[in-house]
């Protein structure tokens, strides 16, 4: 149980002691960080001064690592959320992709210990700093009251990194794909499981049943069929785009800074587990359209013209079509930030947790901008403006 500290700690010594022993165990303390949606908490851990050196960090002056617990042991099997929820795969996703990644030299934490009977994993603690706290720093830096979005040079640059880390990756698994063709599929978790008809859906079903139903107490009949039919063009046209593996929460915080020169990149990569194929702008959706960093729209251009600007560099040849990028980019826009709508809500009222609420909003508008840069959805975006009061008149 993630609600219960005394249990988290105790499942935390047993892995300890699996990886270490007793006494290291018994001698450890532990920081409670944070969680994720009811589904994982994680720690800090200090070990004692005479533990044994990590294999990532021989040299530290403190040695610490991060636990990360699950909900359940069972539930390390488990997708976090959508239509494939409850799938037992072969071996846990966030280990399977990390060993993946990693095999590209991409930039991901090193995983100390994997207990499943305890349902906890040791991984290499990678310190406080995330993108979200770089931008942050930059904002509270300047000599004027911050807007939403500073456009300065130093906050394009901040995403430019981030945006030549996505390419970086990308190019990795295009090499991957190439090099091993259907292998590849055997190699990650990733490229087995697809962001298909019946998963895009579902996420945005999730956001007229909690976003808009819930959230309003009404039910959602007047409108209904027109906006499926509208949810049913969005998804034949975001299955038509060029597929890679979408880490899927690519965004400001799972990003964390750490410049050990150990790895070419100082950004590393955290929340990955939930890696499955999808539309190549997926992860320039999440990163660019944060709920937790609001861009203004001409920053948010400018970026998606820097990462095309990158991705022809590197080879991607979906980088090759500027327009076309820009329209998948609003397009995959619409459903990930309907999803992350109703996500919102359904976590408010089912785990009783409402620190999203407030991204509600920055994330309805989102769309409303999106759907506002492509011809021919007017219908859509009038139909969501009656039946979603967070939307401007």
């Amino acid at each position: 149980m993630l609600d219960d500290d005394g249990d988290m700690l105790n499942r935390i010594r047993e892995a300890l002691e699996a990886r270490f022993d007793v006494e290291i165990a018994e001698q450890t303390t532990a920081d409670k960080m944070g969680g994720h949606a009811s589904l994982r908490v994680y720690w800090r851990l200090h070990l004692p001064a005479d533990a044994p050196s990590l294999n990532h960090a021989p040299d530290a002056d403190e040695t610490t690592l991060i636990a990360m617990v699950l909900a359940s042991p069972e539930s390390a099997f488990e997708s976090a959320e959508g239509p494939e929820a409850g799938e037992v795969p072969e071996e846990l996703p966030f280990v399977d992709v990390q060993r993946y990644l990693a095999s590209l030299e991409l930039p991901v934490p090193m995983v100390e210990h994997v207990d499943l009977e305890a349902g906890v994993l040791l991984l290499e603690d990678l310190g406080d700093t995330t993108f979200e706290d770089a931008y942050d720093d930059i904002v509270s830096s300047r000599d004027v009251p911050s807007t939403p979005s500073p456009d300065t040079d130093d906050v394009r640059a901040l995403y430019h990194r981030a945006i030549d880390l996505l390419v970086e990756t990308q190019s990795a698994f295009v090499r991957s794909r190439r090099r091993d063709g259907a292998d590849a599929r055997e190699q990650c978790i990733g490229w087995r499981r697809a962001f298909d008809r019946k998963t895009l859906r579902w996420e945005l079903d999730h956001y007229l049943a909690w976003g808009v139903e819930v959230r309003s107490g009404e039910e959602l009949e007047r409108y209904r069929d027109d906006i499926e039919t509208h949810f049913e063009s969005l998804v034949d046209e975001l299955l038509e785009l060029p597929q890679t593996v979408a880490l899927r929460d690519y965004q400001s915080r799972n990003l964390m800074y750490h410049p050990d020169g150990a790895r070419d990149s100082d950004w590393v990569l955290i929340d990955f587990q939930d890696a499955l194929r999808g539309p190549v702008v997926y992860d320039l959706v999440a990163l660019l359209r944060d709920s937790y960093i609001i861009l203004e729209p001409e920053l948010v251009s400018d970026l998606v013209d820097d990462y095309v600007e990158s991705g022809r560099d590197a080879g991607l040849e979906w980088c090759d079509d500027r327009e076309a990028l820009h329209r998948a980019f609003h397009l995959q826009t619409v459903q990930r930030k309907l999803k992350d709508a109703g996500r919102f809500v359904y976590i408010d009222r089912e785990k009783n947790n409402p620190d999203f609420l407030e991204y509600y909003g920055p994330s309805i508008q989102y769309v409303d901008t999106a759907l506002q840069a492509l011809p021919g959805w007017d219908a859509l975006r009038d139909l969501l403006h009656r039946v979603d009061d967070s939307l401007e008149a």
